[in-house]
């Protein structure tokens, strides 16, 4: 095994946990780098994208996560090797453990089972990946074991936890952060629901087997509970932003008003909604512009919706969606599901961007209507109505991009990276 040793810089920002927050990485109050033990920490990622700064999802959580926790404790990765070179700059240890198979683009895979001869190939390929994968952390931790083993993907995580040890060395943590098949209706018939509830099952049994579970929000614990998963087990801390307020901008309330959409485009980001949204506003409110960045299966859709004033990026690497998102007045986070996930909500709070969000799932938990963002049903008559009053109105805009950056310094990587070190620092001594 040869490691990469990359070496990645950070800038310090201090937060505080949101109040009221009742799971046991909320307990302590010390510090990234003020922990009395270095602890050993490895995190596994998926077989899907290799663990780096560039992209969004669990792979930019991983990365986020693991070159704070470098300042003060020893941090491995594990994952896929990156398709193309990595810019990476400053000073850290995080060690990445590339496996010799490349990332899998094919993402995110269908709800339901594909068994055309590409299907079957993806899925061949899958499986060698996730061997891989299993391999070289096993070797990896037969040579150093570590005090933490945080796994991110089930399909991962079960064979892991199925060869493990009992009473071995180190925690084991699976994170969950992924909202179906949780919070997704079973579907009616077919593959798709074949393929639901073998997650579902595959998701109970890996979760029985960690000693816990890191989940991204109380909506994702409140369905994994009712699914039969031990909510004592079950701990929940949200994603962050690496955005501090001084990085971000909030353009004036000026003609032309530009609203975005970051996401991919699927089902379960309210992609349906977002189309008949910008069709209401393309005849109540020609002068508004609309850009969307993100791809997927619902491109077509779009595409063939014949909207006007709307851009359509595509997939895009994060620096120029970030650079783009300065530019824009009013965000759409329209899941008819759950928003709160969604780095890219993060990132837009911290940006101040005036949110329309749909009142779904933890979203009413998180957000304030009408003090940091317009919560409304998920119609896009209502969706329509939030984007016009934020025009019209610029001292409601003021009050919701105020409220969304001062929202968004409770959750900076920082605090997150510091609830995780507590979560793992209370279930090391609940085990020695």
């Amino acid at each position: 095994m040869h490691p990469s040793r990359v070496r990645v810089g950070c800038r310090t920002r201090r937060g505080r946990a949101a109040s009221g927050a009742e799971n046991i990485a909320s307990t302590r109050q010390s510090s990234v780098t003020g922990m009395a033990r270095r602890l050993s920490i490895c995190f596994v990622g998926t077989p899907w994208l290799a663990v780096g700064p560039v992209r969004g999802g669990i792979e930019k959580i991983l990365w986020e996560l693991s070159r704070i926790m470098s300042r003060a404790h020893e941090v491995h990765t594990v994952g896929p090797s990156p398709r193309e070179n990595r810019i990476w700059a400053g000073k850290s240890d995080v060690v990445f453990h590339y496996a010799p198979i490349t990332e899998l683009r094919d993402y995110p895979v269908r709800d339901r089972l594909d068994f055309t001869k590409e299907g079957i190939l993806l899925a061949v390929r899958l499986v060698f990946t996730i061997v891989i994968i299993i391999a070289f952390f096993a070797a990896l931790r037969r040579k150093r074991g570590f005090d933490v083993t945080f796994i991110s993907n089930k399909y991962v995580a079960a064979p892991i936890l199925w060869g493990r040890r009992r009473g071995g060395h180190g925690v084991f943590i699976y994170s969950e952060q992924n909202i179906w098949p949780w919070l997704h209706p079973t579907p009616p018939r077919g593959s798709a629901r074949l393929r639901h509830k073998i997650n579902v099952i595959l998701g109970r049994h890996v979760c029985r087997l960690s000693d816990l579970v890191h989940v991204n929000s109380e909506s994702l614990r409140d369905a994994m509970a009712a699914n039969g998963i031990d909510s004592k087990r079950l701990v929940s801390i949200p994603n962050g932003s690496g955005i501090s307020s001084e990085d971000g901008s909030t353009p004036p309330p000026s003609h032309p008003i530009r609203v975005g959409f970051v996401g991919r485009l699927a089902e379960d980001k309210g992609i349906r909604i977002l189309v008949d949204t910008i069709r209401a506003v393309n005849v109540a409110r020609p002068e508004i512009r609309f850009d969307i960045f993100g791809d997927g299966p619902l491109r077509p859709f779009v595409l063939q919706a014949g909207l006007r004033n709307l851009t359509l990026w595509g997939e895009r690497p994060r620096d120029q969606v970030l650079d783009a998102l300065r530019l824009i007045h009013i965000t759409l986070f329209l899941s008819p599901v759950e928003n709160i996930p969604s780095m890219a909500l993060m990132e837009a709070l911290a940006l101040g961007k005036a949110i329309v969000a749909t009142d779904v799932g933890d979203t009413s938990r998180f957000l304030t209507h009408g003090r940091d963002a317009l919560l409304c049903k998920a119609d896009p008559a209502e969706v329509a109505e939030a984007v016009a009053a934020l025009c019209d109105s610029p001292a409601l805009y003021d009050t919701v991009t105020k409220g969304a950056r001062a929202l968004a310094a409770f959750y900076t990587w920082e605090e997150i990276a510091r609830r995780h070190l507590d979560m793992y620092t209370s279930l090391l001594s609940e085990s020695s």
